[in-house]
This record gives C-alpha cells, structure tokens and sequence, in this order.
C-alpha cells in the first residue's frame, strides 16, 4: 500500500487530500505537514512513496521543500497548488526541480472543490507515477 505524506499549510485542504485517498482505497496517509520544514523532517522520518507539496506556505515554502526532498528522498513529488496552473512561472520551477507532477488546484488556496474536480486527476496521477515502466517501454 503506497504511503503518502501531505504538506499543504491548508488543514482543510489537507483534510480533502486526505478523504479523496481514503475514497480511492488502497493508499495509507502516513503523515501530514504545515510547512515545508515540517515536510522534510516528516519525508525523512516516514519515507513515503508519495508526498502531495503545496508551494505557497510559511516557514518553508514548497520550491525549496522540493529541492530538499529530491536529495533525501526517493517518493515521487506531486506539487498541488493554486500556483501551478499548467504554464504558470511556479509550475515551470517546480518541473525543473525535480517534481514528478504539477496539479493545479482548480479555484485558489482553500479550494473545497480539488476533492469534486482533482480527485480523480490525484488518484490516476499518483498510480501512474507508482506503476513500473516496463523495459524498453518509453516513460
């Protein structure tokens, strides 16, 4: 069962995230964080496979939560934030540091709407980035 730690410094986003999981069956949230500071200790502790990483939040924002993550951590980065819509400057930053994924939260910070309309695109997103590509196969 993949394990997935949630930063986001929203407790109501971070709530959604977590009931869309829970919903999806199959994914345990083994921890969930405030801040990017917070993030990095949590991934060092819990070594999940996943970490969802909001990019706007206090002491530590995303961008550089992701930097760090990328040398600690093998889990695969999936940046979900109101920042990242596809060809936003955020979204752009957050490929070239290593995330594996970019979703854009569909209407601002507090956004009860991610469960209604990005659940779906989290779920088939996190699977897809867990599924071993096959030998020879393009990625």
């Amino acid at each position: 069962m993949p394990k997935v730690l949630i930063v986001d410094d929203s407790k109501l986003v971070r709530l959604t995230i977590k009931n869309i999981l829970a919903r999806a069956e199959g994914f345990e949230v083994v921890g969930e964080a405030e801040n990017g500071r917070e993030g990095v200790d949590m991934a060092r502790e819990l070594s999940p496979d996943v970490v969802t990483l909001d990019i706007e939040m206090p002491v530590m924002d995303g961008i550089e939560c992701l930097r760090r993550l990328k040398i600690l951590s093998p889990a695969k980065v999936i940046v979900l934030s109101s920042l990242t819509h596809p060809a936003s400057p955020k979204a752009v930053e957050a490929r070239l540091v290593g995330a594996d994924a970019v979703i854009g939260k569909p209407s601002g910070s507090v956004s009860k709407d991610v469960d209604a309309s990005g659940g779906g695109l989290l779920v088939d997103t996190i699977n897809r980035l867990l599924t071993p590509v096959p030998a020879g196969a393009a990625p």
